[in-house]
């Protein structure tokens, strides 16, 4: 069949139990919409907090009636409505200039391939009634935090979306979680990951979760790519346990892992949700920490770390993912080599060599990887400086790791 793209624009089906009418959502689609969230949202997408507004004026209306009232009892069912806008309204509210890095696009990916996404879902009787709200983004350079979030709901084909009737199943709400930006401080934080837990995305994705889940009833799908897959996972085991049981799958597309300790010694991973880690034969990103959960291994048509591109990986005919027979040489060398180095050094050490990498790309006056290319010949000098100050042991550990990261680029 080819990629997402190619799925968009084929599987027609509605969503439900897979037959010749309906498909069950799967992981191919948990990788449209994680494509589709590295785009910003236009303004017609409710963000969380207009959500959660909403919710509690019609609340406090339904708390004026006493428990005797004959109306009382909708308190307990009554949820706000899910009236954001299709995918398709979305798609048409973006314009050919929304896709750049300088204007809407939150991707490292080419942001032409997801304008083609957005057009196939957009004439996509499978994805075009997905409806979405609840947007949320946080960045801030002071706390290094880079997170954004939405809320699809997934229609099924026996209702009309809303779920009105308490008795009716509900449609399932989608969490998207954006994977790593262009920005400085989004790499910055993943960076951090190496000594800092939890991240201050993380404690986001958390919290995200939390507000969602108390605002609309039904099953829960957490899903990301890169590092929207770590936070769909760490969401999954650290909400409170009521919400965590509405949570039906979480999943991590080529996402990182986690601390050593922290996948050693975590309760929270006994009790989890079904987690569903899919990496390309390749995977760089997906290979960094420790990983709690078994791999699914995909095909993909790029090569070392290109093959982390959400565009690349291959789907058959069938409509699921091309399956590779296991993680190439390249890559488990690359996942013991790194998580080796790692548990050579002390939390200190590690910050101390990731701070030491990101003084280097701030002396290069850029803000982003994007901004960075263009400003690197005439920066040189102060990177040499930047580096000349450092000290011996920060100088020693801030070269074994680009050599890792040189090692990841060239790997095939």
């Amino acid at each position: 069949m080819g990629n997402i793209i190619d799925y968009a624009h084929t599987e027609t089906r509605a969503f439900g139990p897979t037959d010749a009418e309906t498909r069950a959502f799967g992981a191919v689609d948990a990788l449209v919409l994680a494509a589709l969230s590295y785009q910003k949202m236009p303004g017609i997408v409710p963000t969380l907090d207009d959500v959660e507004h909403r919710y509690r004026t019609v609340w406090r209306r339904l708390a004026l009636f006493s428990p005797r009232h004959p109306l009382a009892s909708l308190r307990d069912v009554v949820r706000a409505p899910f009236d954001g806008p299709t995918l398709t309204e979305i798609a048409d509210h973006l314009y050919p200039a929304d896709f750049s890095v300088k204007t809407g696009h939150a991707g490292l990916g080419d942001p032409r391939l997801t304008e083609r996404l957005y057009t196939g879902v957009a004439a996509s009787p499978r994805f075009g009634p997905i409806r979405v709200a609840a947007y949320e983004e946080r960045f801030s350079e002071l706390t290094q935090t880079q997170f954004a979030a939405v809320t699809m709901l997934i229609p099924m084909a026996h209702g009309d979306g809303h779920a009105a009737d308490p008795d009716e199943p509900a449609p399932t709400l989608a969490i998207a979680f954006r994977g790593t930006d262009d920005s400085f401080v989004g790499w910055k934080e993943d960076f951090n990951m190496a000594f800092q837990y939890p991240i201050p995305a993380q404690r986001a994705a958390a919290d995200y979760v939390t507000r969602v889940a108390r605002i609309w009833r039904g099953p829960i799908v957490l899903l990301g790519h890169s590092k929207g897959g770590n936070l769909a996972v760490y969401a999954a085991m650290n909400v409170d346990t009521r919400i965590r049981r509405r949570i039906v799958r979480a999943y991590s597309l080529d996402g990182p892992g986690f601390p050593r300790d922290v996948v050693a010694g975590s309760a929270a991973i006994e009790s989890m949700p079904p987690v569903e880690k899919i990496v390309p034969d390749s995977s760089i990103v997906g290979m960094i920490l420790e990983t709690p959960e078994p791999c699914i291994v995909v095909r993909s048509d790029q090569k070392g770390i290109m093959q982390h591109l959400s565009y690349s990986w291959q789907i058959g005919d069938d409509g699921e993912f091309e399956r590779a027979p296991g993680l190439k040489s390249g890559s488990q060398y690359f996942n013991k080599a790194l998580n080796d180095w790692l548990t050579g050094l002390t939390y200190e050490q590690r910050e101390r060599a990731v701070d030491a990498l990101f003084r280097l790309l701030d002396s290069t006056g850029a803000n982003s990887l994007s901004s960075m290319l263009p400003a690197l010949p005439k920066s040189i000098p102060d990177m040499v400086n930047s580096f000349v100050g450092l000290s011996d042991e920060d100088r020693r550990n801030l070269l074994a790791f680009v050599n890792l990261l040189v090692r990841a680029m060239l790997m095939r």
